[in-house]
């Protein structure tokens, strides 16, 4: 299929018009290719570009070189020198074919074609084996721009062959069903489900970026829906909330639908997606709900102590996939106190907020606002609650109230002043003047703080 839509040119920025043209001016064919097209036939602007040409790389590097364009070629071997440029980076691969897949991620060899037709055989899904040349004329010989208009996400050829060749491409496409809003081919889908289990043998690196870009995207409730059992392989604890029911009349979906409904409440930011550890603790928060579960005589379901089973879930899992050990930290939090409602007391909310930093306080109250949304009717009534502690939060936060024992009008020198010796004492002494404002015994006033700090030292010589 072939688009003649000279007006698509106009769409490729014209620093990278002037790669294709130097690359075409050196007697070589060259091709924006990928999901730069595939975006352009889905009417968005693309973020990156991606060519492909005839020439190798060697050859490539001769004509930056010679046109004074910087470049890197750390895949070289792989077929690939990337131009820089001030407007952005631009990825250049030589056609190719690649070898036998031994560790289902990265061809052992890579063989260098001619022809843009032998290099499209190659890729992933049908939809990014699209490619337009300099005059914006689009080639899609696998079908690409059906599969866009009719939304389905298929694979190229035999989807067998293709996942078995990278297995990372099975959360691939779960991550384009997350961001695109398409369906998965039924033939591709059935591929996916069957060679799930080679998601064994991928770094935990890799699977980790996938997972963020499934549970971030715009439609991430419908993708992690309809690859629910390929999921389940890298988190078990996913296929056995599917169709687990709560027995409870503050819920009426079951575990995984609730849990999708909530990371459907989470924010979604158009071009940006949603906050990564919101959407993460999102996916986790109720994951230990089943190894919990139990049923009174009343047929009632009770969960108690699920937080703390999901927390460490979402540990196990995280650590598994190598996260960065903050975002693991803040994800595991998260999880830990979805379900945590003080009473809206002012100074047990004060004293909450003093536990923990305010960005994971301020995430908190978007996690718990979209689950109570994910509730019954009944369970819904619980916001009433959220929006009191919030607006207490919001009144202590407006008054001044410090939640930390740094930002009292004291410090370690203040006590030294009062005769105590330098040494641990001092912190111990600022924490009980910390804890007695926080009780409203004192206000954070020097004056108030001094005297309350004379009273304590004073109690620990008796």
């Amino acid at each position: 299929m072939l688009n003649n839509d000279s007006s698509t040119a106009g769409r490729i920025p014209p620093y990278v018009s002037e790669i294709l043209r130097l690359i075409e001016s050196s007697g070589h064919k060259a091709f924006v290719a990928g999901g730069a097209v595939r975006d352009i036939v889905l009417g968005k602007t693309p973020h990156d570009y991606d060519i492909a040409t005839s020439a190798k790389p060697d050859e490539t590097i001769g004509i930056f070189e010679n046109a004074g364009i910087n470049y890197y070629d750390n895949a070289a071997k792989h077929g690939t020198v990337t131009a820089v440029t001030s407007e952005g980076d631009v990825e250049v691969t030589t056609f190719r074919e690649d070898g036998s897949y031994s560790d289902m991620r990265r061809p052992d060899e890579v063989i260098f074609k001619t022809t843009i037709e032998e290099d499209v055989r190659r890729r992933d899904f049908t939809i990014n084996a699209m490619y337009m040349d300099s005059e914006g004329k689009i080639y899609d010989p696998e079908g690409g721009q059906d599969d866009c208009s009719q939304k389905l996400i298929r694979a190229v050829g035999n989807p067998d062959e293709r996942f078995h060749e990278d297995a990372l491409r099975i959360l691939r496409a779960i991550r384009f069903c997350s961001r695109l809003g398409f369906e998965i081919e039924p033939d591709t889908l059935r591929a996916m489900e069957s060679h799930a289990y080679e998601l064994k043998k991928i770094s935990g690196e890799r699977i980790a970026m996938e997972l963020t870009g499934i549970v971030t995207g715009k439609y991430a409730s419908h993708a992690i829906r309809t690859g629910c059992e390929v999921l389940s392989v890298i988190v078990p604890e996913i296929g056995e909330c599917k169709g687990f029911e709560q027995h409870s009349k503050y819920h009426d979906r079951d575990v995984l639908e609730h849990t999708l409904d909530v990371l459907e409440h989470i924010p979604y930011v158009e071009g940006e997606g949603r906050d990564p550890e919101l959407a993460m603790a999102a996916l986790f928060h109720d994951l230990g709900k089943p190894a919990c579960f139990r049923l009174d005589e009343d047929g009632v379901g009770h969960m108690k102590g699920h937080p703390r089973v999901s927390e460490e879930i979402t540990l196990r899992v995280l650590n598994e996939l190598k996260c960065p050990k903050q975002f693991i930290s803040n994800v595991c939090l998260l999880v830990r106190l979805h379900d945590t409602y003080i009473k809206p007391d002012r100074i047990q909310v004060h004293k909450f907020m003093s536990m923990y930093p305010e960005e994971i306080l301020n995430k908190l109250k978007i996690l718990q606002r979209a689950d109570i949304l994910a509730h019954s009717p009944l369970g819904q009534s619980r916001i009433r609650r959220l929006e009191e502690l919030n607006l207490i939060s919001e009144e202590l936060k407006n008054a001044g109230a410090v939640f930390k024992v740094k930002d009292l009008d004291i410090d370690g020198k203040d006590i030294i002043s009062l005769g105590v010796k330098e040494g641990p004492e001092i912190g111990e002494i600022l924490i009980e003047v910390f804890n007695s404002y926080l009780e409203e015994k004192c206000p954070n006033s020097k004056e108030f703080l001094m005297t309350e700090a004379q009273k304590i030292i004073s109690k620990r010589t008796v």
